[in-house]
């Protein structure tokens, strides 16, 4: 077993107390002499930063404000608030970049009380029938409407409808503009 320092720093202490505590010690009695540790092997390195090979990329500037929540889930597994088109600034969505999840659906600008309904599930690829109110407010008809959603996690989906399909990502109440929050 090799001897390390601080088991060297024991046993000379431990010789010394019981020297010191031995009353047919006399000042005369040597003590052990003091063995010095073997060389050991170095410590393994740690580096001081992150590695840039296997270092995940830095977080968005508006990931690092999210505020923290449990309002996780539903109907699917997002977090609740709203979500803007991945390629617009969370500070000013136009209308139809938005989405708002609310735990039972993704309503848009001028939608209201939708209510998703998973018709099937593989993987993280969910199959949906979304019914809303088409408008924004006041008495309106409701449609549905067939969607594919792929959660890639519960801040970044991508919607796949007729019209095509668009990747949203959510967005900090402090981040948008006060209209949206």
């Amino acid at each position: 077993m090799p001897v390390t320092l601080s088991r060297v720093a024991l046993l000379t202490g431990l010789l010394a107390v019981s020297a010191c505590s031995d009353p047919k010690a006399g000042a005369s009695t040597a003590q052990a002499p003091a063995v010095a540790p073997k060389p050991s092997t170095p410590p393994e390195t740690t580096p001081l930063g992150p590695d840039p090979v296997t270092s995940p990329e830095p977080p968005r500037p508006e990931e690092a404000l999210i505020e923290p929540s449990r309002d996780l889930g539903g109907v699917l597994p997002l977090k609740h608030g709203i979500f803007v088109a991945d390629d617009v600034s969370c500070g000013d969505p136009p209308n139809a970049a938005i989405r708002r999840y609310d735990g039972q659906g993704l309503s848009g600008a001028h939608t209201r009380a939708c209510r998703a309904k998973v018709l099937s599930k593989r993987g993280a690829t969910y199959e949906v029938d979304q019914s809303c109110i088409d408008a924004g407010s006041g008495p309106a008809p409701r449609s549905s409407e067939r969607q594919t959603i792929t959660v890639a996690s519960n801040l970044e989906f991508t919607l796949k409808r007729e019209a095509g399909s668009q990747t949203f990502k959510y967005c900090a109440a402090s981040l948008l503009p006060p209209g949206i929050r």
